[in-house]
């Protein structure tokens, strides 16, 4: 494994609030000023928001519904009003997308940098589930494509709510799938979900027309 890389394994949220009190450090700003200031105004990521220590949600939002139980006994639960994500951000797939380009278009970063991020290592035997010969680096997903070559993601999930993401390594084409409903808890039912939605992300990307949706 080359230096510095992650394990995927080894992925923790903690890491996020030490990264938070780096960038407080460094700068003397919290970290969500300088989001703000670095990355949102000036790709005009203006339905991205800093949610704080917010128990609620901007609306309009999506409901979110999380399936617990086994064939007929499925529970639909609804999810929506418990906001796991204490500290963080919510957003769109508009500012999603726009995002994704902008990282790998040359806009956001230098090109060492997304070039750094693409040095990836192959994915634990258990996230192949997910990630069919994934591969990770710092912070951004390597998968193929079936139309060749390999696209940049890094997907996510809430109580409820799974969101898809995949942008082309020129950053010309990506596309978001936003799903408010989750099919359990367990590796019974979310490879299924997962790649289902993972092969809307791949005939988006794979389309020979630039403006297709």
């Amino acid at each position: 494994m080359p230096a510095g890389l992650p394990r995927v394994d080894a992925y923790s949220n903690t890491g996020h609030v030490l990264l938070d009190m780096i960038i407080q450090n460094a700068t003397g700003h919290p970290a969500h000023q300088e989001i703000e200031s670095r990355i949102l105004r000036p790709l005009g990521l203006d339905r991205t928001r800093w949610m704080g220590t917010s128990p609620t949600r901007p609306r309009p939002h999506a409901q979110a519904y999380q399936l617990f139980g086994p064939g007929s006994r499925v529970d639909v639960t609804d999810q929506t009003p418990v906001d796991h994500a204490n500290l963080s951000w919510v957003t769109t797939t508009r500012d999603e997308n726009r995002f994704f380009r902008a990282l790998l278009d040359g806009r956001l970063l230098p090109a060492r940098r997304p070039a750094r991020m693409k040095q990836t290592v192959p994915v634990s035997a258990e996230v192949q589930q997910l990630w069919p010969k994934g591969r990770y680096g710092l912070g951004l997903v390597e998968r193929p494509l079936g139309c060749g070559g390999t696209y940049g993601s890094h997907e996510g999930g809430d109580g409820g709510c799974i969101t898809l993401n995949g942008v082309t390594d020129d950053g010309r084409r990506s596309a978001v799938v936003s799903m408010s409903e989750a099919r359990g808890d367990t590796m019974e039912h979310i490879p299924e979900q997962e790649n289902a939605a993972g092969a809307l992300i791949d005939h988006a990307l794979c389309a020979t027309d630039p403006d297709t949706p």
